[in-house]
């Protein structure tokens, strides 16, 4: 491949890049603990995209995807605090929480995911460098396995609802959690 084939590969400039694939950089100020978002003020670590697009200099220059927070040990620990306090040994309300219900808070999750489906794709694209293509594939195979997990659930409820006999003894399986997700699922 010439020199001009392969430049025409690449935009020299943001008009070249189609609208629907532009993106305004994101800059979370925002940290997720114990179910509620955190104004945050400290310190930021920027996202720049592989693609790179020259500046009016014409010096190829990585295009800025946006910034988010950078938490350190004070937020750690009280996240894993609000961790523990929300697990309670499996006694939390995300444990005792009927399946039914669990499967409520996922479904809703996965409803505020598919509403971003564009904006995620596109900053897939921009992030990562993938094509349009292979980044729709990234979320809508994300999409699938959270359904896939979720209908695995609902068959393993079904079949642990019957009562079962084994060495004389009626007994009743009732499956629960290991682990949290509740608070970022509601």
């Amino acid at each position: 491949m010439n020199d001009s084939k392969l430049n025409e590969l690449f935009p020299t400039s943001w008009d070249q890049i189609p609208a629907e694939y532009r993106i305004e950089p994101i800059h979370q100020r925002e940290y997720l603990l114990d179910g509620e978002m955190r104004q945050w003020t400290g310190a930021v670590s920027e996202v720049y995209s592989p693609v790179c697009l020259p500046d009016a200099d014409g010096t190829l220059q990585r295009q800025l995807v946006g910034s988010f927070p950078v938490t350190g040990p004070t937020e750690a620990v009280e996240a894993l605090n609000a961790a523990v306090a929300a697990y309670d040994n499996g006694r939390g309300e995300w444990p005792q929480m009927s399946v039914a219900d669990r499967i409520g808070c996922m479904e809703t999750f996965i409803g505020k995911m598919l509403e971003q489906r564009t904006l995620v794709i596109n900053l897939i694209m921009w992030e990562i460098g993938k094509n349009l293509a292979d980044a729709t594939k990234e979320f809508d195979r994300t999409v699938k396995y959270i359904y896939d997990t979720i209908d695995t659930l609902k068959n393993m409820d079904r079949n642990s609802s019957r009562f079962r006999i084994e060495e004389g003894i009626i007994g009743q399986i009732r499956r629960s959690p290991l682990g949290l997700c509740w608070r970022w699922a509601v």
